[in-house]
Order: structure tokens, then C-alpha cells, then sequence
């Protein structure tokens, strides 16, 4: 038995003992521990022509499985006492009339600004019948050049509609949240990318389960059949709106099969390479304290040099640029401070999740935007962005905070009979 079916093997220990833990498919440790068996096994199928992973490797990617899954169990652990602290009273009533109204209007007026951005970015991306395409090659054009201005633009479309889509979506769902939610969707696929269509669609299941108390495997099966439907043809769509797949041969089939398998079990073949050759991939600035150092430097203790938005390709070999969860936290901080700091996420990861399961709106609507780091672990570190949890929390809590006070745009009108 060769290395890779021992970390199959090991894994699968491991997601059986975390579905046992809280018997949820939305127990972060779980979900960190079946993506990386999901990895595995399309890795070992043997579906896609792929360099091959030293059993080093392996075990540290091992070791950081089970080092968030203790942090999980040490979440467990937590006095409920300390999880029953609420920052808004439970039974509160809350007052959400023109907070959805003010917040739907701004962004049904957004939408139509976006994509007049979309279209002129096409048109300087050389114009065509794909606009989604050309747009993303002008985009990234002008991100590598460092004008980073039109995607400031879409990205703060996006965020917005994304965090008043979840912030409504805790409550009912009425025709402010449905209309808000298509111009979500719509606004995530218009920003030519798949990053906040996940962060949606993912928020968004993770609150459908949260509310019907359907989180186990078999109730999450049948309640998400179709959100994952919807992002599996949007995922797939979105390969020939945007990507040139000019070179890849095999139809429609053979594109798709190598785009998802190639996101799916690239990084590990790249984050083997960081493994063996560390000292080729040693940075200019620490992204995994990113937001410290930046803060720092704001505030003249230290200089900052911001690190490059696009990583450097290796071939594996296909080209990838991204390196699973684990490439900066071993170069920056080596094996063991990997382990500590997976342990440290996984605490506070799994106590957001005991905090949202006792049904608070707003732990709920902070947890469902936390679904979307610990999915795509076997791809990228998203932990790291601690400024858009900033923000997230920011957003909730003031409208949270104005939902809380009665509030009218006119004084009532009292009639006395």
C-alpha cells in the first residue's frame, strides 16, 4: 500500500469520526476533511494526466486535516454558557421594512451601472460576441498593470448584494429577498469570476439547512440537490464565457472534465512542488499576516510591499497558480507553526458553528459567509482575508442594529374616532 491510499484511508477515518462528532455536513472540521478525500480520490482515479505527490507532502497535509479537527473538538469542549452570549436579545423584534426597501433599490440601480462597466471593459479587451471573456482578459490586464480601479467597482457590487442577500435570507423569504437574490446572481456572474458565485450559493445552503435543521447527510442530500445543481451548470457555463478553451480537445465534455478536475487536484500537485523546493517560493511580504502587517504600516511602524494579486505558474503539467491552503502557512511559518495555526482556524471556525446552530440571525448570517474559506481549502487560502470578515460583521451589525429601532421615513398618522 503506497502513501497516497494510506491518506485516503486516513482520511476517510477522519470524516467519519467528524460526522460522528456533530452528526452536520456544515461541522467545519467535516467539510475541511471530505474536500481533501474528495481530492484524493480524483487524484488517485488516475482521470487526468498529473505529476506525482511525495509522501511528505501527504503528511502534512495530513497533519493539518487533523489539527483543525482537534480545534473542532476543542470548540465542542467550549462552556455553553460562553456560546449562549448573545449580542442581540433572541426574541428581539425587528424592523427590516425600509432597510430591504433602501437596500434593494440600490441595488437594482447598481445592476444596470455594472454592466455597462462589463460592456465597455469588453470593448477594450479587443470587443466580440463573448463579452464575459473579453471583459475578464481587460480586467486582468488592467489589474496587472495595477489599475485597479474597475475592479474596485465590481467588487463592491458584489459584496454589497452578497451580504444583503444572506443578511435577508436568515429572515423571510418574501419578494425583497427573492429579488435581491437574482440580482446577486446575476451581479456575481457578471464579475466574470466564480469566487462569489460559490460565496453565495454556498451562504445561502448553509442558511436553508441552519433554518430547516436538516444537517445531516441524507437531509442535506435532499435539500441541496438543486443549489449544487445550479452552481455545477453555472461553474461549467461560466468555462466557455470566459475561458479560452480553444486549445483543450474533447468537446464540450473533454473542456469541462479538464477544467473542474484541473481545479480539483492541481494545487496539491503545485503545493508538492512548494514542499520540495520551499526556498523557490519565499515571498516579499507574509500573506498569512497580511492585515496586521498592513495595519501596521498604515500606521507607521513598518513598511509594507504589497504582495503580487496573481501568484506565479508552475506546470504539473497544466499551469496552475494557486497551491491548496497550505503553500504560505509552510512557507512562512514551516510544519509546525502550520499545525498550530490550522488548530487556532478550526476552533474559531467550529465555534461560529456552535454559536449559529442555536439559531441566532445574526451568528447565522456571520456563519454562512464563513462556508466558503474552509470549501475550497484543497484550492486557496481565504482565511487570511481577515478584512472582509471585517466587513461582513460591520455590514450585519449596523443593519442589524437599524432593523432593531422602529423606523419610519414619515411620522404616523394617529386618527382618533
Amino acid at each position: 500500500m503506497n502513501s497516497l491510499d494510506l491518506a485516503l484511508l486516513f482520511f476517510l477515518l477522519l470524516v467519519v469520526l467528524n460526522y460522528r462528532a456533530q452528526r452536520s455536513v456544515l461541522y467545519p472540521p467535516f467539510i475541511f476533511c471530505v474536500t481533501w478525500l474528495l481530492d484524493l480520490a480524483l487524484y488517485r482515479s488516475g482521470l487526468i494526466e498529473i505529476e506525482p505527490v511525495h509522501a511528505n507532502t501527504l503528511a502534512i497535509v495530513a497533519a493539518g486535516a487533523a489539527s483543525f479537527s482537534v480545534g473542532g473538538l476543542l470548540a465542542i469542549l467550549t462552556p455553553r454558557k460562553l456560546l449562549r452570549a448573545h449580542l442581540f436579545p433572541p426574541k428581539q423584534e425587528w424592523h427590516f421594512g425600509f432597510l430591504r426597501n433602501a437596500l434593494m433599490i440600490i441595488l437594482l440601480c447598481g445592476l444596470p451601472v455594472i454592466f455597462y462597466q462589463i460592456l465597455q471593459l469588453s470593448k477594450s479587451g479587443g470587443g466580440g460576441f463573448n463579452i464575459l471573456l473579453q471583459a475578464r482578459v481587460a480586467l486582468i490586464e488592467s489589474i496587472e498593470s495595477g489599475d485597479l480601479s474597475p475592479l474596485r467597482l465590481l467588487s463592491y457590487f458584489t459584496t454589497m448584494a452578497t451580504f444583503t442577500c444572506l443578511l435577508l435570507a436568515t429572515g423571510k423569504k418574501d419578494l425583497h429577498f427573492w429579488v435581491v437574490t437574482v440580482v446577486a446572481l446575476i451581479g456575481c456572474i457578471l464579475s466574470t469570476g466564480r469566487t462569489s458565485i460559490l460565496i453565495l450559493i454556498s451562504g445561502l445552503s448553509a442558511i436553508r439547512l441552519l433554518q430547516a435543521k436538516q444537517e445531516s447527510l441524507l437531509g442535506a442530500m435532499r435539500l441541496l440537490r438543486w443549489p449544487v445543481a445550479l452552481f455545477v451548470a453555472l461553474f461549467i457555463g461560466l468555462i466557455f464565457t470566459n475561458k479560452d478553451t480553444g486549445a483543450i480537445t474533447g468537446g464540450i465534455a473533454g473542456v469541462a472534465s479538464f477544467y473542474i478536475l484541473g481545479y480539483i487536484v492541481g494545487p496539491l500537485a503545485a503545493f508538492d512542488l512548494v514542499v520540495q523546493h520551499p526556498a523557490d517560493f519565499i515571498g516579499t511580504s507574509s500573506h498569512t499576516f497580511e492585515f496586521p502587517v498592513k495595519l501596521a504600516a498604515v500606521l507607521h511602524l513598518t513598511n509594507y510591499v504589497k504582495p503580487p494579486i496573481f501568484e506565479s505558474f508552475v506546470y504539473v503539467p497544466f499551469p496552475v497558480n494557486v497551491y491548496t491552503i497550505f503553500r504560505f502557512f509552510f512557507v512562512e511559518l514551516g510544519t509546525v507553526g502550520t499545525m498550530v495555526l490550522l488548530l487556532f482556524i478550526g476552533l474559531l471556525h467550529s465555534l461560529l458553528y456552535l454559536k449559529a446552530r442555536q439559531g441566532g440571525r445574526f451568528s447565522t448570517y456571520l456563519f454562512a459567509y464563513s462556508v466558503f474559506p474552509v470549501l475550497v481549502v484543497i484550492f486557496d487560502d481565504h482565511y487570511f482575508n481577515i478584512e472582509s470578515y471585517i466587513y461582513v460583521f460591520i455590514f450585519g451589525l449596523l443593519c442589524f442594529q437599524i432593523g432593531s429601532m422602529p423606523f419610519r421615513l414619515l411620522p404616523a398618522i394617529k386618527v382618533r374616532r
